[in-house]
């Protein structure tokens, strides 16, 4: 048992890797219940790595990721997609990890002279808090959506909030939207819209160069926050609805869905989104997928950022 070179030699290096690799036994262990030392149990085990009895894989998750975003790239319009590992025991640590990716990418593109739109979210919440930009920029950062019902709760549902800390990160120059995301009239709409102090910020949506916006669900998921109220979404599920983008609903064909309702919503268009040159989208959860696959499809979004199990049910969704 103790020469290498004995012929049951093959046999004793398989015992030997299965007692230390499945059975999680010491080398000590092991040579105890062998009798021998435990300098030849390393022995044995690297003899076994060298015959190729044990082949030990690393696998990075990150090198997961990068094949994913490449995939779902082959498969749709977009410019870029970054793919973060999900984090299985924890949605908020997911969305965190997308929240950073964007922030690095906002760090790394914006320039002097960028107009840059936010949209609300649990996501662009996170965005705003991770940003640490190395140098200053002179851009201009606004809402693209006006704001939530008092009546929701959390920071994600104020989107003047993350404009001034995203200005702030940078030292540009934020610009406040002081109206509600829906209105009880057209008329009221309208006359809120020619409003000197809203009209201003509203003009900076047909010269935005970067909109950063989030992918919301119908039905909604469990935890989002339907801004235009539940008793509104009727209209969109009769419509084929599975998804939105700044409360602009879509099909799973990607087509997006026309309804009155728009009249008495102060935020930015479907065509205003479609202008603006860098449209970065992100979404995180599985269950998300088909609303995300189906906005794909409507080749709006030009960057991407999702998690990898929502990679991977996207690109499921595509082949369908």
């Amino acid at each position: 048992m103790n020469d290498l070179d004995n012929p049951n030699l093959t046999a004793t290096l398989v015992q030997v890797a299965h007692m230390y690799y499945e059975e999680n036994l010491s080398q000590q262990q092991i040579a105890d219940n062998l009798g021998v030392s435990r300098s030849l149990i390393a022995l044995y085990l690297k003899k076994a790595r060298e015959q190729r009895i044990v082949k030990i894989e690393i696998s990075d998750p990150h090198d997961n990721c990068e094949d994913l975003a490449l995939l779902i790239q082959a498969k749709s319009s977009l410019n870029r997609v970054v793919v973060v590992p999900s984090s299985h025991n924890s949605a908020a640590l997911t969305r965190r990890s997308i929240a950073g990716a964007l922030a690095r990418h906002l760090e790394h593109t914006l320039q002097d002279g960028d107009c840059l739109g936010i949209g609300f979210g649990r996501t662009m919440a996170e965005v705003a808090d991770l940003l640490v930009p190395s140098k200053p920029r002179k851009i201009d950062v606004l809402p693209v959506i006006g704001e939530s019902s008092s009546g929701l709760v959390g920071t994600y549902s104020q989107v003047n909030l993350h404009v001034l800390k995203i200005a702030g990160s940078f030292n540009g120059t934020p610009h406040f939207l002081l109206a509600p995301l829906m209105v009880h009239s057209d008329e009221l709409r309208d006359m809120l819209i020619t409003d000197e102090v809203i009209s201003s910020v509203v003009s900076y949506w047909d010269r935005l160069t970067h909109i950063c916006i989030g992918v919301g669900t119908l039905p909604p998921v469990a935890g989002e926050v339907v801004y235009i109220g539940e008793e509104n979404l009727n209209v969109f599920r009769e419509a084929g609805g599975v998804g939105d983008i700044c409360v602009r609903y879509f099909d799973t064909s990607g087509n997006f869905i026309n309804t009155p309702l728009y009249k008495r919503i102060i935020g930015i268009s479907v065509e205003q989104i479609r202008k603006t040159r860098h449209i970065m989208v992100v979404s995180s959860g599985p269950e998300k997928a088909k609303a995300t696959a189906s906005l794909l499809r409507a080749r709006v979004a030009t960057e991407l950022f999702v998690d990898e199990d929502l990679a991977r049910a996207v690109l499921t969704e595509l082949r369908q």
